[in-house]
């Protein structure tokens, strides 16, 4: 059974990127060290979405290009708005890019060395939603429980910016 998500139990909201879509590699090599907006599909889940929730990037697929696990922990910085054009030139898939519709703004830097999906389960972390059901949308989440567990294995959580967000 699915557990509810409410302010009581959620620990950060969790983005997938599919390197087969999106190619993050070639984003970091280019030099981008943040990211600053995610799409997410419409619904309930991306309609709590709200400054100050922490949020974390996941890197999905068959980890030839990344490695499979978290890349990035950071922050919400916006509501979710429709999406514009960010980021275009490092999609690999261009229906994937058109079928966007809504984006939320972020600050999520990406981590030098990933948190792999081997030490998250190695963490007795093996609920995670985003490994119950790789395919699901964006967002999915973190509980506050899984969340504990999980910053051991995290560094430090950066301290949020200042300033306006996108």
């Amino acid at each position: 059974m699915a557990t509810t998500i409410d302010e009581g139990n959620l620990g950060a909201w969790l983005l997938k990127c599919n390197p087969a879509v999106y190619d993050l590699r070639a984003a970091v090599d280019a030099g981008v060290d943040y990211v600053d907006s995610w799409s997410v599909r419409p619904g309930y889940r991306a309609e709590m979405m709200a400054p100050g929730q922490k949020a974390v990037l996941w890197v999905s697929g068959d980890g030839t290009r990344m490695a499979r696990g978290i890349w990035g922990v950071g922050w919400v910085r916006g509501r979710v708005r429709p999406a514009d054009a960010e980021g275009a030139g490092f999609w690999t898939d261009q229906g994937a890019r058109r079928s966007v519709r809504m984006a939320i703004a972020l600050w999520i830097p990406v981590l030098a060395e990933p948190v792999t999906v081997k030490e998250i389960r190695a963490a007795g972390v093996t609920d995670l939603e985003v490994l119950r059901m790789p395919q699901g949308s964006n967002p999915s989440w973190i509980s506050q429980a899984q969340l504990a567990v999980l910053e051991h294995l995290l560094p430090e959580w950066p301290t949020e910016p200042r300033g306006s967000a996108k």
